[in-house]
């Protein structure tokens, strides 16, 4: 009996031994964590690139939360490699360069500082340029040159995108209302899509059937764009790639107090960006031995909202700064700390989505 026992314990003690080795072999093995996008993973990168120091207080040391993003915590819990000059992600990029000429032919380039909706704080009245995320690759090749082959690569983009096609569909409004096709070429509308706009609206009468078809194009170039900027970090050396998909932008507060038409737009937008992001993403895969992995984060944050309380999580549909302005409990745990950003306690709970999702796809052969 005590030789069984004796058998027992060793074979114990062997397994933990195995697992410790495979551990720190794994921990051996990780490479270093970047990331691209938008103020979703944005770590602080506004006043390094425009001198100005946005966002503001409350917000946590000019990151679109009230503490750290999900992009900082990640590499912490899944132990990956990471300095913040590794975040290239910045506030207000869309997909790529977004450019409207207007009928006197100058050029609005969207990608700029009052896109991020504080343009009063212009320093000397110049609006200082923001990189899109395919700009945003394009400092990565400057800086860093390539990626080694452990290393691990996020992206999160697209939402931005939406914003302005809002924008245009209001734009466009303002042109079949007052026959001045104007206001929806200066918003950035393409000519020959605004003719099929028109044309659309002309035979059915309905604003809603001819801004789908506004809303169907942006989610095309924004996927578009995206996955051009995947191929970009493939030829970078990017071995594996994680690209997180839309959230349901249209649950925001932003987005609830914007009204129900508003919230259809979104909801449009995001499915459409999440169906052609994953049958192109699955185009490539079938092209290159890297890894890509596409995380649900639309179907994590539809868990949030439909279960709050299961994640400690006491209110999805206000903004948490509001609270916290107005002396009230609690407000850290809100799901939003303003009208599209998640909280700092609500980025933590991405990124362990993240990390769970990450351990098998990073060590699977």
């Amino acid at each position: 009996m005590d030789k069984v026992c004796r058998n027992k314990k060793c074979i114990i003690i062997l397994y933990l031994f195995l697992q410790l080795l495979i551990t720190f072999q794994n921990a051996r093995a990780l490479g270093n964590w970047y990331v691209f996008g938008d103020s979703l993973s944005d770590n602080g990168n506004i006043p390094r690139l425009t001198g100005v120091l946005l966002p503001p207080a409350p917000y946590y040391q000019n990151k679109f939360s009230n503490g750290p993003v999900w992009a900082e915590d990640f590499p912490r819990i899944a132990h990956f490699k990471f300095k913040p000059s590794n975040d290239y992600a910045v506030g207000g990029a869309f997909t790529g360069p977004i450019t409207a000429k207007g009928l006197n032919g100058k050029a609005n380039i969207y990608n700029n500082l009052e896109n991020t909706g504080w343009s009063s704080f212009k320093p000397f009245f110049v609006t200082p340029q923001l990189p899109s995320f395919l700009t945003e690759i394009q400092s990565f090749a400057i800086n860093q040159k390539k990626f080694k082959p452990n290393d691990l690569i996020g992206i999160w983009i697209g939402a931005n995108n939406f914003f302005v096609a809002a924008k245009q569909s209001i734009a466009f409004e303002k042109t079949i209302f007052t026959n001045n096709p104007s206001y929806a070429i200066n918003a950035g509308i393409e000519p020959n899509l605004l003719y099929r706009m028109y044309f659309l609206y002309m035979q059915t009468k309905d604003f809603n059937t001819a801004i789908g078809l506004l809303i169907w194009s942006t989610a095309q170039t924004a996927v578009s764009q995206t996955v051009y900027g995947v191929r970009e970090l493939l030829k970078l050396g990017a071995k594996h790639i994680i690209i997180l998909n839309l959230p349901p932008i249209q649950d925001t507060p932003a987005l609830i107090q914007s009204g129900f038409k508003a919230q259809a737009l979104a909801s449009i937008y995001v499915e459409l960006y999440n169906i052609y992001l994953q049958q192109m993403i699955d185009s490539i895969k079938n092209q290159t031995k890297s890894k890509i992995l596409i995380l649900n984060t639309s179907l994590m944050f539809e868990k949030l909202i439909s279960n709050p309380k299961a994640y400690g999580i006491i209110n999805t549909y206000s903004e948490g700064m509001k609270a916290c302005l107005n002396g009230k409990p609690y407000y850290s745990h809100y799901l939003f700390w303003d009208g599209v950003h998640p909280t700092a306690y609500t980025q933590e709970i991405i990124a362990h989505f993240v990390s769970k999702k990450v351990k098998t796809f990073y060590f699977h052969k």
